[in-house]
């Protein structure tokens, strides 16, 4: 009989659990955030005698007196605020551009820092395009007609350049825009990583330029500066210049032959 008793009693909590897997559940997503600093709350969580709750970094800060309440007060461990926010996950933000993470609310933010399906975007100003970089290629082309190639790390290659973008696609796929602009002296190139997170240049870029009618030689290694395009191309980068009597063409049809290897750092 208490065997029976038991079992039915296991029967009620599934039941009660499933009733609440499938409840419309809505939460203030406030309240998981401590109020002394407005970080999210993660174990250890502690709480004065009345209730109020604070996360363990302000804990060790402030005095024995509650932040609320301003009654001398003892803090102890909440370990059933602590079991709630264990339980509750959330989505990511990159959940439109393919992640289906489900991430414990208080890892929402350093997970999000690292997601590879975080989004890249078109520099273009007229354009409000946002996608990871595989989507980024197919828009560049498909849209804007941009040129692109595919490059080998690490062997020099030489390309014809012209005005606007061209985009390199690397052998791990990343992306790299190479852009060349027309001022008074002749056309300035620079060079940039494309990826979601600005991890801190990753390669190294070398470009050279000669010719032998009329002689002139020249070479520049820099750092590529690493961007996800959202304030557009990068305002500081390493400039190359092409000097006007070595283009071809002018005006926006203007283009020139340089040599270019990217090395991994």
């Amino acid at each position: 009989m208490g065997v029976q008793q038991e079992e039915e009693g296991c029967g009620a909590v599934k039941r009660r659990k499933v009733a609440a897997a499938a409840a419309d559940v809505t939460m203030d997503l406030d309240i998981l955030d401590c109020p002394v600093c407005f970080h999210p709350l993660r174990p250890p969580i502690f709480q004065c005698t009345v209730g109020h709750t604070i996360c363990s970094s302000c804990h060790d800060k402030l005095p024995d007196k509650c932040h609320f309440c301003s009654l001398p007060t003892v803090y102890n461990r909440c370990h059933m605020v602590e079991h709630v926010i264990e339980s509750i996950k959330v989505s990511c933000s990159n959940a439109n551009h393919g992640c289906t993470a489900r991430i414990t609310y208080y890892q929402k933010e350093e997970h999000e820092k690292g997601c590879p399906h975080a989004p890249c975007f078109c520099p273009e100003t007229s354009c409000d395009f946002s996608g990871p970089p595989v989507m980024l290629v197919d828009h560049f082309s498909s849209k804007h007609k941009w040129q692109s190639a595919k490059v080998t790390y690490n062997k020099a290659f030489r390309m014809r350049i012209q005005v606007g973008s061209t985009v390199l696609v690397g052998e791990d796929g990343l992306l790299f825009l190479v852009n060349m602009m027309l001022d008074s002296l002749g056309g300035v190139i620079s060079v940039c990583c494309v990826q979601p997170h600005n991890t801190g240049s990753k390669f190294r870029c070398r470009l050279t330029l000669s010719c032998a009618e009329p002689s002139c030689s020249q070479t520049m290694e820099f750092l590529t500066k690493s961007t996800n395009l959202y304030d557009g191309l990068p305002k500081v980068c390493f400039p190359f210049l092409v000097p006007k009597f070595l283009l071809r063409g002018d005006g926006t049809s203007a283009t020139a032959m340089v040599g270019v290897m990217l090395t991994p750092q």
